[in-house]
């Protein structure tokens, strides 16, 4: 993102820093659950464990990177304050790029989820075949599927034409 794009208010930063570590205690809190499957009350199939596990990781995953990306440019001095109304409509699509990439992340995570499944139904291992390290896997891909999530949605936009267009002239 260029330099001069870097308009947010001090109150819409504020608000941001608040928001991604409410999130990243919520991820943390996410992870912490399936680890702790054995002994919770309750008991979590492999599939929930991994899907709650693999949200929880995307997050962490997500705000670091933002976090860490939107503390550097203030510490470098890269955001002003909105002074015109282009500005203001600059500092809204900012405030979303960072508000929304953690929600982007738990797509992924999903995404993540789906794909490794559907690898291991190829080989068509039922739910109870399932182990442990199936969670673990989904977390370990899922984090950096969260702190990679800007790339990933450059990467399928780039690529989601060609494979459209191809689906489209092969029928």
């Amino acid at each position: 993102m260029p330099k001069e794009w870097y308009k947010l208010s001090q109150a819409k930063l504020k608000v941001l820093f608040s928001y991604y570590l409410l999130v990243l205690v919520f991820g943390i809190a996410l992870t912490i659950m399936p680890l702790l499957n054995e002994s919770l009350n309750f008991r979590l199939t492999i599939t929930m464990a991994s899907i709650i596990g693999g949200i929880g990781c995307a997050l962490i995953g997500s705000i670091i990177f933002y976090l860490r990306k939107l503390y550097k440019a203030c510490i470098n001095l890269d955001f002003s304050e909105p002074n015109s109304e282009d500005d203001k409509i600059r500092e809204t699509g900012v405030y979303y790029y960072y508000f929304l990439r953690p929600i982007f992340s738990i797509g992924f995570s999903l995404f993540v989820n789906i794909a490794l499944r559907t690898s291991i139904s190829i080989v068509t291992i039922t739910e109870s075949n399932l182990s442990f390290g199936f969670i673990y896997m989904v977390m370990f891909v899922s984090f950096f599927a969260g702190f990679a999530s800007g790339d990933l949605i450059t990467y399928i936009e780039s690529k989601s034409n060609k494979v459209l267009l191809k689906i489209i002239k092969d029928n």
